[in-house]
This record gives C-alpha cells, structure tokens and sequence, in this order.
C-alpha cells in the first residue's frame, strides 16, 4: 500500500497540490470530515485523488469521545471549516462528495449522525468509516498496530494484511494532559488547553505520566491480541504530536514505536482517501 501523507499538505492555512492553482477549479473533489473530541478537521482530494487542502476548527465541546454531543454546534463548526477551504478551492456541492468516521464501538445509530453532519452542509455522504481503517489507508499500512491519541480517548487498532482486526478505544486522551497541566500550572482548563496547543513541547516533562499510562493501556490491549505480536506500533492523532513521545512509550510498549508525519491529518486524510478509492480508485 501507499502512503498519502505528502510534504505539501499541512494545516497551515491552504495547502495547494504543486500545479494546481488557487481559484482553479480541481475537478470533482472528496472531503475528509474528522469530527474529532478536541478538533474538527476537514481535507479536500481532487479528482485524481491527490491532497490540495486541509483546515482546521476547534471542536468547541460539540464532539465528546469522538461522539457528536451538540449536533448544531458540529455542523457549525464544520461550516467554518468548509468556508475556510472554500475561500482557496472552488467547491461545487453537485458534484463534490463527503465521508465521515466513527470511532470503535458505537451503535451504527451513533455513527450515523457523522455522516448526517456532512449532509447537513450540502452534501452527499459517500462514507461512513471506522477511524482505524481510514488511519490504515492513509498510512499505506498493511501490518502494524496504529495507537490513535484523541482528545477524549486513546484508540488501539491491529492491522493485518491490509484489514483492521482487533481494535479498542480507552478514556485517556489529549483532555487528560490539560487536566495535568492546568493543576501543574494553577490555571484553569481552557488556559491550560491554550497553553498545550502553543508549547506542548515546552511542556512534556509534565505530560510524561500520561504518556506512560496511555503506553500501559496499549500494552495491556495488545496482549488481548496474540495477532498483533511482532508488528511495529506508529501513533496518530493530535495528542500524539509531542517530542520524546516514542521514548516514553517505546520501553513500556515493548516493541518500536514510531510518530507518523502529520499526525493530526492522519485520519481526515484516510476518510477522504477511502471515499476516493470506493468512488473513483476502480475507473
């Protein structure tokens, strides 16, 4: 498999694919909308299934545990996102197409109102994917354990030969490391959030006992799944993205570990990837 995590996409701003100018018109375009707990993050592919732009939206408390909670704050906030990208991407509603996910283990009946979140914005939905599967297909992974860092919750999946065959998701995530930093620091959850998002690195000798929690989790889900013994483990997700997580967590983990690149598009990208191949990937 290959993977689709490119140099040129990114969150800063707009991202466009090298020839594809801003303003032209990219043809039909597949959207990726992550409804995550901490982020909302919305990337567009064009007709040919290459990335050209990606933005995101804080998710304001409407997405708890990668669940919708607030469903009209949801649509708003993804509405500021598709404004954002709509500025740089001409975006016809006809032909353009939305894809959501869910995270393991919610009733069908939850996971749908993500993909009611899309049509609520003008478009068709064209898929429904569990997270790990869409993580799987944007990293290209064919085997290998992704640990997905959210905001409300830590999602361990187990890939073999190209299909997600064990997956769980436990109750420690990026809300955890505020919650740490705003007693280490004496302020209150939103400045501690604000403090995260601008110096997490800064920072990281204070969330270090949350890395290793979230290491525990993970070694003890894996030993729930004798399929998983040998794989390498790489880590997706906002959360993720601290310097030295791998050291912390490699030791207790027991096996390589290793940070994927954009990690916070992992999953938006692997949405909007999937709709692509069922959509246009046979033609």
């Amino acid at each position: 498999m290959t993977s689709w995590l490119t140099p040129e996409l990114s969150l800063c701003g707009q991202v466009f694919r090298e020839g594809t100018a801003e303003g032209e018109n990219p043809g039909n375009i597949c959207l990726g909308f992550d409804l995550g707990t901490t982020n909302m993050v919305l990337v567009a592919l064009d007709e040919e299934g290459f990335p050209i732009g990606a933005v995101m939206e804080p998710s304001k408390a409407s997405v708890r545990d990668g669940v919708v909670v607030d469903y009209l704050e949801a649509i708003r906030g993804m509405k500021v996102c598709l404004d954002r990208l709509s500025r740089g991407i001409p975006i016809d509603e006809s032909v353009a197409v939305g894809a959501a996910a869910y995270p393991p283990g919610i009733s069908p009946k939850t996971a749908k109102v993500c993909a009611n979140v899309v049509e609520a914005l003008g478009f068709e939905c064209g898929g429904l994917y569990e997270e790990p599967s869409a993580a799987a297909e944007a990293l290209g992974m064919a085997d290998g354990v992704i640990v997905d860092i959210g905001g409300g919750t830590t999602g361990i999946s187990v890939v073999r030969d190209e299909k997600v065959i064990f997956s769980s998701d436990e109750p420690t995530g990026g809300t955890h490391m505020t919650l740490v930093l705003a007693g280490a620091l004496g302020v209150d959850f939103d400045r501690a959030e604000e403090e995260k998002r601008k110096n997490r690195n800064r920072y990281a000798p204070l969330l270090k006992p949350v890395l290793e929690k979230m290491a525990t989790i993970v070694r003890d889900e894996l030993e729930r799944c004798p399929e998983s013994d040998g794989l390498p483990v790489v880590l997706v997700g906002g959360g993720a993205d601290i310097v030295g997580v791998e050291g912390v967590m490699e030791p207790i983990i027991g096996r390589p570990v290793s940070m994927a690149p954009e990690s916070l598009l992992v999953t938006p990208l692997g949405i909007a990837r999937s709709l692509w191949r069922d959509r246009y990937g046979s033609k």
